[in-house]
């Protein structure tokens, strides 16, 4: 049963649905060209190691030392995040990188934007108070808190399996697996769910009121 018919659309609805189904389609096409990318550029890398100068841009912790020789090796600098290494002898590591960067994150987006899409088309519609949303608005929080569970595990994995292939990239770059937690998710996954049981909450009470009249 609709009960919110006769409520006004939420303001800016229809242009945020339309902006929500623009990245959905434009997050698809990321995704066929970026697996394309993949297949493309991964197979044409060399068998031969020595052959090899792959390009590999990925998540890491990297120390710069001193190339003093003289001196006992010191940090210079301290860099955490996205690096770019270039001429690497890397081959499983190009697929890896651009596997995690490209098809896992990007199947994580569309997750969200398809639940995006379909919560504000309702909207749009005057479906305020529909267990549709609720629906919508805890696959969202489920998508993003699951997202923060297991990204910084395979964003690990995938950084030792990387740097087991590539072995020392450069005497004076000494780099780890990136570890990262991101509080940030699990704050807004956390909003998210409780904003679906409020959602919920308005539902029945909405129900009720209509039984009542």
């Amino acid at each position: 049963m609709n009960t919110s018919s006769q409520l006004p659309a939420p303001k800016y609805t229809p242009e945020l649905k339309i902006g929500f189904d623009f990245l959905y389609y434009l997050s698809v096409l990321a995704m066929v060209v970026g697996a394309g990318f993949i297949l493309v550029v991964g197979l044409s890398i060399p068998a031969e190691i020595s052959e090899r100068h792959t390009d590999i841009e990925y998540l890491f912790n990297a120390r710069v030392i001193t190339n003093d020789v003289t001196a006992a090796a010191s940090e210079i600098m301290q860099v955490d995040g996205k690096l770019k290494l270039n001429n690497t002898s890397g081959q499983a590591a190009f697929f890896i990188a651009n596997t995690d960067r490209i098809l896992i994150s990007g199947i994580f987006s569309l997750l969200a934007f398809y639940n995006l899409r379909k919560l504000f088309a309702n909207l749009a519609t005057q479906r305020i108070f529909d267990l549709e949303n609720v629906a919508y608005v805890k696959k969202l929080g489920l998508i993003i808190l699951v997202y923060s569970i297991v990204s910084p595990f395979i964003t690990y994995l995938c950084g030792m399996a990387i740097l087991a292939e590539i072995g020392e990239f450069h005497e004076q770059l000494q780099l780890s697996p990136y570890v990262s937690i991101p509080i940030e998710g699990f704050l807004i996954s956390g909003a998210l769910l409780v904003l679906a049981q409020i959602l919920e909450y308005a539902f029945q009470m909405k129900q009720e009121q209509s039984l009542t009249i």
